[in-house]
């Protein structure tokens, strides 16, 4: 099986409503906020390099920020679904709420998310970005062995990264779709779905941006807002994820 770590030299096979940017950068939210208000919805940004697989999707909503932020959810929620379709079988893909992929109990990277400056909850954003980064290899790493909590790409045996990223592009464009015609509920449920820790149909629910736990007795459980909550970024630092 061919590595997910670099270029197989094939650029992904994109839909059509998608152009696609390769970058050295590292940082592919800050370059897709660059690059977004010249060229728009569908630029996906696309770094690879030794240890890094990144990616970002330029969006234009047409909902207030408040609304449109949610948009997150669905990118996560095709990440997951992506890398779950080019992986080995019976192995979980997982998320923890909101920003975090694991897979098979380590953690593989996670999602971030940028709206054009100056723009209020109430007001439409004149563009977003939601950004991937995942763990490629850990070549560099003398001993891995000795960081379970975390994996990566090469080491689970995924598909090329030129694979997972055209998936991802493509489950992107059905979750929207899905959003449009079948209301955020009909994508919110998949996202659900992959949330850890497991629990019982219905007793997990997203109201607005925020996760809401329930209980048997009623009462339920909420965490902040997604804003809030995508500050942490407890799963990478300034140069990517934790490794």
């Amino acid at each position: 099986m061919r590595s997910a770590t670099a270029s197989t030299g094939t650029d992904p096979r994109l839909p059509p409503a998608f152009t696609l940017h390769r970058t050295g950068v590292r940082d592919v939210l800050a370059e897709g906020a660059r690059i977004a208000p010249d060229m728009g919805a569908g630029t996906l940004v696309l770094h690879q390099s030794p240890g890094l697989l990144a990616l970002a999707v330029v969006l234009e909503p047409e909902q207030p920020l408040a609304e449109a932020r949610r948009a997150f959810l669905l990118g996560m929620t095709a990440l997951a679904d992506a890398l779950a379709a080019h992986c080995p079988p019976e192995r979980p893909v997982r998320l923890v709420w909101p920003d975090q992929v694991v897979y098979d109990g380590a953690r593989l990277g996670g999602g971030r998310f940028a709206v054009a400056p100056g723009c209020a909850g109430d007001q439409v954003p004149d563009w977003m970005v939601f950004a991937a980064e995942l763990i490629a290899d850990r070549d560099d790493l003398e001993e891995p062995g000795r960081f379970p909590g975390s994996t990566s790409l090469q080491e689970e045996l995924f598909d090329p990264a030129e694979e997972i990223v055209a998936t991802f592009a493509s489950y992107l464009m059905l979750y929207f779709d899905r959003w449009a015609h079948d209301g955020f509920d009909a994508v919110a449920n998949r996202y659900l779905m992959r949330v850890d820790p497991p629990l019982l149909r219905g007793m997990r629910r997203i109201e607005g941006d925020r996760l809401v736990e329930l209980t048997p007795s009623g009462g339920g459980r909420r965490t902040p807002p997604l804003v809030e909550a995508l500050a942490a970024q407890d799963w990478r630092d300034a140069t990517g994820p934790l490794r």
